[in-house]
């Protein structure tokens, strides 16, 4: 059906411009640091990669780790513990044993102890059907298909409604960078496009499924969502479908809890679009501890955490008059229309005020501003003229932002 409404171009030009993200589970920016670079040209450490994040993928669900950066802390840390003879162990009670230790532990998902058991099946399948080199098992199979059956055939953590989690792993070991091209006799263009639920709000807001369509019921329903995602993915970019794979988690994440429809994803285009061009920056972020500046940073961050209200931490810089302020705490949660930021303080100077200020005069129609400060200071900074009615939206004290973020959680902020 041809439309008129301009929707199609506009999404082209935004995933041509946000396609080019290095993905979470190797960024080199982040930490935990990886114990190999994911980029090396050398056969084995091409081997260590193709199963190292074979075990990534096998655990990529929030119901297991909660969230995507912490399948990458958890791999990490068990590469680090065992060293190369992790991709070796095949008793899950050894494994299980060290991921209690990790100060993570109670951060992962509700169905965390799975973790060893499917490690484990990855690492005997590697071991007893791939011999310990996938790097030659894939030459096997003409085609990322015939790969992903074979995994989902022999490893339960991929097979049944999962399967998107192989279709995840084909996408960072075909495509070219900034994905990983291990399989290099395998083409971008016989990629499907890992059906999540970002994806799924943004093909549903496209007319292509129903809103409120559970496209993850049966294999056979799931099947055909991902299908009708790969074809119009390939008729914009026949070549490499999966290029629509992170524009469309970005695009997907902001339509959550919205009416899925062109109109909702047109507006939606036009405010990424206007936030990348004021910051120069693509919308990526991340939930990362190892960040975190200051004790009342981490304080918010884990109880962010803890009460599952997802967030990224300063992940985009607005320009002010003579300065740029990034805010700590980004919320997907809003109030009015307006998305939460939360900017926690030990102290905080008259600089700090004007700036906030700047900013919510500036950006106060997208955004609402709370400051957390410790409980016996804000009477202080009244009393200093330092906290002005200016300055933010809120004021709460850091030692209740249990109290502030079961409110956010609930949907009862500032009722």
């Amino acid at each position: 059906m041809v439309t008129t409404d301009g929707l199609i171009p506009l999404l082209v030009e935004f995933i041509n411009k946000n396609s080019n993200v290095v993905d979470i589970q190797w960024d080199r920016r982040m930490s935990p640091l990886l114990m190999f670079n994911p980029y090396s040209e050398r056969y084995e450490d091409r081997k260590i990669i193709a199963h190292y994040f074979l075990l990534t993928a096998s655990i990529l669900d929030d119901t297991i780790v909660g969230y995507p950066e912490n399948a990458r802390m958890l791999i990490a840390y068990l590469h680090e513990t065992f060293g190369n003879t992790f991709f070796e162990v095949k008793k899950p009670h050894v494994l299980e044993e060290e991921i209690i230790k990790t100060d993570f532990y109670s951060d992962l998902g509700p169905n965390k102890k799975a973790a060893s058991e499917i490690i484990v099946s990855v690492n005997l399948f590697a071991k007893l059907k791939a011999e310990r080199n996938l790097l030659e098992y894939a030459q096997k199979f003409q085609n990322p298909k015939g790969f992903v059956e074979d995994l989902a055939k022999n490893i339960s953590a991929f097979g049944g409604i999962h399967r998107d989690r192989t279709w995840t792993y084909m996408r960072w070991m075909v495509r070219p960078h900034p994905d990983l091209q291990i399989y290099d006799h395998l083409l971008p263009e016989d990629l499907y496009v890992p059906l999540t639920k970002e994806n799924v709000n943004v093909i549903a807001s496209l007319g292509l499924v129903p809103p409120g369509y559970s496209v993850w019921r049966d294999e056979h329903t799931q099947a055909e969502a991902r299908q009708k995602l790969t074809d119009f993915a390939k008729r914009l970019f026949p070549n490499d479908p999966a290029k629509v794979d992170y524009p469309f988690f970005l695009l997907g994440r902001w339509l959550k809890k919205k009416p899925l429809n062109r109109y909702t994803l047109k507006t939606a285009l036009g405010f990424l679009d206007r936030m990348q061009k004021v910051t120069g920056q693509s919308q990526a972020y991340y939930q990362k501890m190892s960040r975190y500046k200051s004790g009342c940073e981490k304080k918010t961050a884990l109880t962010l955490l803890r009460m599952h209200i997802p967030y990224g931490y300063e992940t985009i810089s607005f320009p002010l008059p003579n300065e740029v302020y990034t805010p700590d705490f980004i919320l997907e949660k809003k109030v009015d229309g307006r998305k939460i930021i939360l900017e926690p303080h030990f102290e905080m100077t008259k600089r700090q005020a004007r700036k906030y200020a700047q900013f919510k005069r500036i950006y106060g129609h997208e955004f609402l501003l709370i400051l957390l400060l410790k409980n016996d200071l804000i009477s202080l900074y009244h009393q200093r003229k330092i906290l002005t009615d200016d300055v933010c939206d809120d004021v709460w004290p850091i030692e209740f932002i249990h109290l502030l973020a079961e409110k956010i959680r609930r949907g009862t902020y500032g009722q």
